[in-house]
């Protein structure tokens, strides 16, 4: 039997289900993932009893564990999971109306590529690599164009444009630096790709009948071009272990990764119960960040000598504690610079040395 609801005049009428609910679901990490769940109405049991129907839609978002350091993230992810939760309820209400969905003309350029890196770092847990790059892109299309442009205003000239823009274009990521540097050829690469995937979804949106990129010629789109690939010799390693660095953290983190060769965001996000003690010695066993599969690597005793010591930390403990990679970088530059190495050293290089 249907909920009712007293009216004021002392009537009762169905009290109406909201036709999607948020759901969350406990994972084994210690994470929520989060699940729509549709109310059908009703139907009927092979017994002849009623039962609500409903159907879930798992949204690939993920709450972090309650903690003031996760606090943010998980209220942009909440903000997401709900922006989701509305569009069907709206898609749902135009079906049972009979009615078309309008096609989005007014759409702000700016807003739709910030609503991309938004979902971007939601959907990869807290992973920020595109996140950042799509934030980058919409600071360097506000500056070129403005933030008041809509989509279907991009057409080839404001691409030409754009490219134009991207050969002189300043980094604007070192707040400490009055001269901003100009950002490199793969930088304008990245971001003129990235401009493509934007324009691409627009399309599948409903939001732009064609993409004008595929009018541009190839020959005037930005490329990349070859970086040289630095390494530290086994003598740099030496030198770089008997310097000191005011970051020691940093400085064991690039070490060990130098000796087992996993990327920074990988070492910045292993946890003490990633490692193991096998037959063989220790045992590293991962999620990869990037690829999103497992890795599971012997750890020789040389490179556990730069891990840190552990004492009452839990299993879901990080193992490092180090900062982002642009301070880490900053940091391995003076670090080396002390060391009397000359090279370009980033904490990539460490892949590097150990391939």
């Amino acid at each position: 039997m249907r909920k009712t609801e007293p009216t004021k005049k002392g009537k009762s009428t169905p009290k109406d289900k909201e036709p999607f609910k948020l759901k969350f679901k406990k994972l084994a990490n210690g994470n929520q993932s989060i699940y729509l769940e549709q109310y059908n109405g009703y139907k009927k049991l092979s017994n002849g009893s009623i039962a609500p129907n409903r159907s879930y839609e798992f949204l690939r978002l993920y709450l972090l564990p309650d903690t003031k350091a996760n606090e943010a993230t998980n209220k942009a992810t909440l903000v997401l999971a709900n922006t989701i939760k509305s569009k069907k309820i709206v898609e749902l209400q135009t079906q049972n109306s009979g009615l078309k969905i309008k096609k989005q003309t007014k759409v702000n350029l700016i807003e739709f590529v910030n609503e991309i890196a938004n979902t971007a770092f939601a959907e990869t847990n807290n992973r920020k690599s595109d996140y950042h790059t799509f934030r980058s892109l919409a600071l360097h299309l506000a500056r070129y164009g403005g933030d008041e442009l809509n989509i279907s205003d991009v057409n080839t000239d404001y691409i030409k444009g754009w490219i134009t823009y991207l050969k002189s274009a300043k980094n604007g990521n070192f707040e400490k630096k009055k001269i901003q540097p100009t950002i490199s050829k793969n930088t304008a690469h990245k971001l003129f790709a990235k401009f493509n995937t934007v324009l691409k979804k627009a399309m599948m949106d409903d939001i732009i009948d064609a993409n004008p990129m595929q009018k541009i010629d190839n020959k005037l789109k930005p490329k990349t071009i070859p970086s040289k690939r630095e390494y530290l010799t086994i003598e740099e390693l030496k030198m770089l272990i008997e310097t000191d660095c005011r970051r020691p953290d940093i400085k064991n983190a690039f070490l060990f990764c130098c000796l087992v060769g996993i990327r920074f965001e990988n070492v910045k996000n292993l946890k003490w119960g990633d490692l193991a003690t096998g037959a063989n010695g220790a045992v590293l066993s991962y999620k990869q960040i990037k690829t999103k599969t497992f890795e599971t690597l012997n750890i020789s005793d040389e490179a556990v000598k730069f891990l840190p010591t552990r004492t009452h930390q839990k299993a879901t403990e990080k193992i490092y504690q180090i900062p982002k990679n642009d301070t880490t970088n900053e940091v391995l530059r003076e670090w080396t610079s002390e060391a009397q190495i000359t090279k370009d050293i980033t904490f990539h290089c460490s892949r590097h040395t150990a391939g």
